[in-house]
């Protein structure tokens, strides 16, 4: 049995959503970082960085988003292709460009003053949208051209990732000129759409107060600030 350490909303979100698509049996472990969980010594053994998620698994702690998604893919099969399928290579791509230059880009969007202080948080914001909108260009055309994985119809790790990356950048940036207009990207729109609308997505989705705020917590999430 697995347990997934996380936060409602946070970056635990994509793993849990995986997990309950595999139908894998798991435990969600919630912390509350502003209580200082995430700095105690048993979080830390488990992460040394001190971030969600972490995964508990027979093989040991595991912590990143990405490395998390491709090793439950691995070992269940169904939500990433095969290591020896001729599209694993595509899908290794778009999943480092996903955790290299989508995650890091809407993180630093939420939080431009972390970067140079507040002071600069604007300047910092505009060029990260600027960054930001190069990349969703290229994933939607990746999905416009019927790439599976990101379609939503599989729920793959690739869609669940990004999913929940599109609606952060949706629904949590202060600026709101620079918040996410999905539906301008109509494959990834879809996607989002279909992720909502799955059976175990949707129980992710209320177990974590996301369908509370609104129906469409993926394809079009409300605005909680700005």
């Amino acid at each position: 049995m697995y347990r997934l350490h996380g936060k409602d909303d946070w970056g635990s979100l994509a793993v849990h959503m995986a997990l309950e698509e595999i139908g894998a049996p798991f435990e969600f472990v919630r912390h509350n970082p502003d209580q200082g969980d995430l700095a105690r010594l048993p979080y830390v053994a488990m992460n040394p960085f001190g971030l969600i998620p972490v995964l508990e698994t027979p093989d040991g702690a595991l912590f990143e988003t990405a490395a998390i998604l491709l090793y439950l893919a691995d070992k269940h099969g169904g939500v990433a292709p095969a290591p020896n399928d001729a599209d694993r290579g595509a899908f290794l791509v778009w999943l480092a460009v996903i955790c290299q230059q989508l995650h890091p880009n809407v993180l630093q969007l939420l939080h431009p003053y972390r970067l140079m202080g507040q002071e600069a948080k604007g300047a910092v914001a505009a060029a990260t949208h600027a960054r930001l909108l190069r990349v969703i260009a290229q994933l939607e055309t990746r999905a416009a051209g019927g790439d599976v994985w990101l379609s939503g119809a599989r729920a793959s790790v690739l869609a669940v990732y990004a999913a929940m990356l599109l609606r952060w950048w949706q629904s949590e940036v202060a600026e709101p000129a620079l918040a996410l207009q999905l539906t301008d990207y109509p494959a990834l729109h879809a996607m989002a759409q279909t992720l909502e609308a799955r059976p175990a997505i949707a129980r992710v989705l209320a177990r974590e107060g996301l369908t509370a705020r609104g129906p469409h917590p993926l394809s079009a999430p409300p605005p909680l600030r700005g």
